[in-house]
């Protein structure tokens, strides 16, 4: 009987944005993973993406203005009073 409850072997598949589909690696038993040239080169462009804190959107990007809040006109009474049960028939909260 082998000891297969204590082993554990993972294989995982790496992608990579330099090279592609990289192969299934073991790690332990292929050794490291293969480093892209520029390691940051995603990092960097990722940033270069962002616009600068400064930023304020041009005519072609009007700033949207925030909504309004929805108007509820006042009701003095109850709209539909037969729904309503009388007071007498209202059970108190239980504490």
């Amino acid at each position: 009987m082998s000891d297969s409850e204590d082993s554990t072997v993972t294989y995982t598949t790496v992608s990579s944005l330099y090279e592609g589909r990289s192969r299934d690696v073991s790690l332990g038993v292929d050794g490291p993973p293969v480093m892209p040239k520029v390691p940051y080169a995603y990092v960097v462009a990722t940033f270069q993406a962002l616009p600068p804190p400064d930023y304020v959107p041009g005519p072609e990007e009007p700033e949207q203005a925030p909504t309004s809040p929805v108007y509820i006109p006042y009701v003095p009474e109850p709209v539909y009073p037969e729904y309503i049960p009388p007071k007498d028939d209202v059970f108190p909260a239980e504490e």
